[in-house]
């Protein structure tokens, strides 16, 4: 598993802490204006088969991270970080879980569901999406910020870290935290709420 340098991590905080949660990433032009980058366009299936597209988690909160069904090593305990936050504030509809399965391959969409079944987690909100390529792999976890990509030396196949990340609803990162760390989900809970209570 690899993690960003702290160095790197500290440089992604665009703004000084204030009570308001920080804006994070790198800033780049769009239609000549500067502004903090967002979150990438896709459109993927989830366990049912319903596609979810970037224009539907606008004007929500969404927390996200990265997985494949049949990981042996941090997938488990990050998924059980998810399940705990959903258990938490999981039936508030304003919050979307989005889970990115990173095994284009094997994740079909019935084995994401049986999955899902298993997680036992039966929320609406709550979607594991099937991504469609390699090409996809390469470019939605780095505008995560976040880490994904196959080696055949990696447990599984895959080389990935186990960041949750907080998105706003205008679709810029707020905040993450490492999903096998429980202290540090504690701490992005508190943020979870920050981020309600400066978008109410």
């Amino acid at each position: 598993m690899k993690t960003l340098p702290i160095a790197t991590m500290l440089f992604l905080f665009a703004c000084t802490r204030t009570e308001k949660l920080p804006v994070l990433g790198f800033q780049e032009v769009v239609d000549g204006k500067t502004e903090f980058a967002r979150v990438p366009d896709f459109a993927y299936a989830n366990q049912y088969g319903d596609t979810i597209h970037t224009s539907f988690l606008r004007g929500k909160l969404h927390i996200a991270n990265f997985f494949f069904t049949s990981c042996p090593t941090i997938c488990p305990k990050t998924m059980r970080s998810m399940k705990l936050l959903a258990e938490q504030v999981g039936a508030d509809t304003s919050i979307q879980f989005i889970c990115f399965s990173i095994d284009y391959r094997k994740d079909s969409i019935p084995r994401l569901k049986d999955y899902y079944e298993k997680l036992q987690v039966n929320l609406p909100n709550f979607h594991l999406l099937q991504m469609p390529s390699k090409d996809e792999l390469k470019r939605v976890p780095q505008k995560y910020l976040s880490i994904a990509s196959e080696d055949s030396t990696a447990a599984g196949g895959f080389d990935h870290s186990g960041w949750l990340i907080l998105v706003d609803p205008e679709l810029h990162i707020r905040s993450y935290c490492l999903g096998t760390d429980p202290k540090e989900v504690d701490r992005f809970i508190k943020d979870i709420q920050r981020l309600k209570d400066e978008t109410r």
